[in-house]
């Protein structure tokens, strides 16, 4: 019996991947994650409440596992990218949690956690030491969340062709590149 209840929570978890794919989440009704996961309705509601608490399941695991990540590298910067991109490119549902189409709370949170470590990170430290105040502090690290967030997901959406070595590579390249938004 164990084995058929996670065969059906993996079709549904690749059906809401393919969907994805396809659409925004919040366009993606429950009908339509059933049919193209080839299961019944009940089957779905056995496992899940509707189609937010199915990614909310994905999302906890997702959120503790950045948690933990961000938390082992403590303002290194590109170790914790390399090792975020690494989890993005092996987990399907969370590449697409991130994705154009994905929820907006996994969205907002990954941001979230990306300006805290900008804002701990040597990035933030050099582009403070040429700034006037907090104001520009604020812009600056805002900047580079959306930035970094873009990037990610412009990877995913070109179906992660470059390797996460690659795709850091390429943005602590941008980010060095960078020029103070202010002088001093």
């Amino acid at each position: 019996m164990e084995n058929r209840k996670e065969q059906t929570k993996v079709r549904l978890r690749d059906a809401m991947i393919q969907l994805l794919q396809e659409k925004a989440f919040d366009q993606i009704s429950t009908t339509e994650l059933v049919k193209v996961a080839q299961i019944s309705r009940s089957g779905f509601y056995k496992h899940y409440r509707d189609k937010d608490d199915m990614i909310a399941t994905y999302q906890k695991a997702l959120f503790n596992t950045i948690n933990y990540i961000f938390e082992k590298h403590k303002g290194y910067l590109e170790k914790t990218l390399l090792e975020t991109y690494e989890l993005l490119d092996k987990n399907d549902i969370y590449a697409a949690l991130f994705s154009k189409n994905g929820n907006k709370e996994s969205q907002q949170f990954m941001q979230e956690q990306l300006k805290n470590i900008l804002d701990r990170s040597i990035l933030s430290e050099d582009i403070r030491q040429h700034q006037q105040d907090k104001l520009t502090d604020i812009y600056a690290t805002t900047y580079y969340v959306n930035a970094v967030f873009g990037l990610t997901q412009t990877w995913i959406q070109r179906k992660r062709k470059e390797s996460p070595e690659e795709i850091v590579g390429l943005l602590m390249t941008l980010i060095n590149r960078s020029e103070p938004l202010t002088q001093s």
